[in-house]
Order: structure tokens, then C-alpha cells, then sequence
């Protein structure tokens, strides 16, 4: 069965009430996917181990997502002012933390730990046997992106234990929770940066591009050509590795000097944002020689020296 693809014409002039404004993760399959296309990019690749050490993570949140315990949910009068402010109403910067977020990452190291070996198994039981302080300043430098005192080795398995408590909130929250809000380039159910955009393919989302969060896996809608961080619509260009995958290439912007990958569903229906972001990081090295800083985020690798 073949299935036309929209030029960029249609897919403007769409209707935009046909196009759902926000998509939730799936809470059952969220990680579980992510794990998969991991363990499927890491066979032969240049980052083979690593990619297979956040297969296991990820493997590891699919269980603790499924164990989650209750956690406190914002109060109601606070959702209703974050909507009617324009707000992300589970901004990590503006919400208190559940305490009990710190056992539950307790519990993931504990399940990771057999799983792994050499300088990985000494970072999971170094962090296991931090104090709840070390976990609630690391989380804060983390997701404010403070590199200042962030501790690199172990900021991955952080940011894992704050997406599955992200992806618990916004799905027991529920799609209804949530609106537009006023910054259209970050998640406006958390407000965090995205990690890459992806192009949707079937039904009324065929054709549509959507950012996908880098906290809470939460993608949201962005018309196509177009930068995703300044809006621009001039001086967009698009990057691919000779050889590499069509899949996924790097969308520039002239006017800002950033850029983030978008991924084509329609040509490998396999993908994953937060997975094949990590496994394209030659496109990464490609465009760094062209000037352009990225503007998203993957919490799975973080770049930087936490000594500057």
C-alpha cells in the first residue's frame, strides 16, 4: 500500500483544527520503544557501547514507570493560572518536586546495576549512594542548564529519573490539562527544550511536523520550514551525512544561527527522537563546522565542562 506524501503547499494549507495541537506520550510504550530503536542503532556503531547502556536506562524507566508510586500532582488552581497565563503548567523550574522522585531513582540505579559492568557499574553505585541533596542540586543545574558543579558522569541518569517522573505527570494529567501557550519553541506542557522534531505520517497528521520534549517526551505541533527556535522561514537549510541516513538531517536556520534535527517518519517509520539524536552525532559534528549552535537538548548525553 502506498501513501502520498504532502508537499509543503498542502500541508500549509491544511485546516488547523484537523491538526491535533499536542500529542502525549504512551505511557506504555514510551521507553520500551526508545529501548528498542536503541539496541537496533547500536549494532555496529561507532557508539555501540554507549548506545546499549541507554537501551538498559531505558529498559529501566519502562519498569519504574510501571512501578511509579503516587506522586503529588500540582494543585488545580495552579493549572488553571498557568493556562490562563500561557504557560507551561509543569515547568520543572516552577513546580516543588515530590521528594519520593529521589527513592524511586534509588530503585532504578538498583535495577541497573547488575546490568552493568566496568566504569559504568562505579558511576550507577556512586550515585546510588548519594545523599537526596546531591540528587535535588543536580536536578535543578540540570534542568536550568547551569553546567557550573554539574556532575557529567551521572547527569544522564539523572535526567532519566526526571523523565519518568515528567512522563507520569503529563500523562496522569491528561491531554485537557494543557494548552497553547505563549513561546511556541519549547514544550508547553513543561516548557523544556525539544530534542529534535519529527515529521508524523497517516491520518490527519500526515505530513505534520511536531517538536518532541526532551523531559517529557510531550511532542507539539510546528508548521514545517520554519525555524524551531526564532520562527523564521528565511534562510532554512537542511543537512544530511554523505552516505548517512535520509532519515534524519539537521534543519539550519541563517537568521539565528541554530539548529535541530528533524526526522522523517515516512522514511523510516522506526524512529525515535531521543534515539536517533543520540545515534546521529556525526550530523552533529558536521553542522558545528558550519558555526550553528543547537537549540534543543538531549538529556541522555550532555555536552560541556562542568568546571566552566
Amino acid at each position: 500500500m502506498t501513501q502520498r506524501i504532502l508537499d509543503p503547499h498542502e500541508i500549509q494549507a491544511r485546516p488547523a483544527s484537523e491538526i491535533p495541537f499536542i500529542r502525549l506520550p504512551q505511557r506504555g510504550s514510551v521507553f520500551a520503544d526508545r529501548a528498542a530503536r536503541l539496541e537496533q542503532l547500536a549494532q555496529g556503531h561507532a557508539m555501540q557501547d554507549y548506545l546499549g547502556f541507554i537501551a538498559k536506562v531505558a529498559h529501566a524507566q519502562d519498569r519504574m514507570l510501571g512501578e511509579m508510586p503516587p506522586l503529588a500532582l500540582p494543585p488545580a488552581e495552579f493549572l488553571s493560572r498557568s493556562r490562563e497565563r500561557g504557560m507551561p503548567p509543569l515547568d520543572p523550574n516552577a513546580l516543588k518536586r515530590d521528594p519520593l522522585w529521589c527513592d524511586f531513582l534509588r530503585r532504578m540505579l538498583r535495577y541497573l546495576e547488575p546490568q552493568t559492568g566496568g566504569m559504568v557499574n562505579g558511576v550507577v553505585r556512586r550515585l546510588d549512594a548519594e545523599r537526596d541533596e546531591f540528587y535535588e542540586a543536580q536536578a535543578s543545574k540540570l534542568l536550568a542548564g547551569i553546567s557550573l558543579g554539574l556532575d557529567l558522569a551521572t547527569a544522564p541518569l539523572i535526567g532519566a529519573g526526571l523523565q519518568v517522573v515528567w512522563v507520569h505527570l503529563v500523562t496522569t494529567l491528561g491531554v485537557d490539562a494543557f494548552r497553547p501557550i505563549d513561546v511556541p519553541s519549547i514544550c508547553p506542557a513543561c516548557g523544556s527544550r525539544p530534542v529534535a522534531s519529527v515529521t508524523r505520517s497517516g491520518g490527519a497528521e500526515n505530513g505534520q511536523r511536531f517538536l518532541h520534549c526532551s523531559l517529557c517526551s510531550t511532542e507539539w505541533h510546528m508548521v514545517r520550514i520554519k525555524c524551531t527556535s526564532c520562527e523564521s522561514t528565511k534562510g532554512i537549510e537542511y543537512l544530511a551525512v554523505e552516505g548517512g541516513t535520509e532519515a534524519v538531517k539537521a534543519e539550519t536556520c541563517d537568521e539565528c544561527g541554530t539548529y535541530l534535527k528533524i526526522l522523517y517518519v515516512e522514511r523510516d517509520p522506526r524512529v525515535e527522537a531521543t534515539a536517533d539524536d543520540l545515534a546521529s552525532i556525526a550530523l552533529d559534528l558536521l553542522v558545528a563546522d558550519t558555526g550553528k549552535l543547537r537549540s534543543g537538548q538531549n538529556l541522555m548525553l550532555i555536552h560541556g565542562d562542568s568546571e566552566e
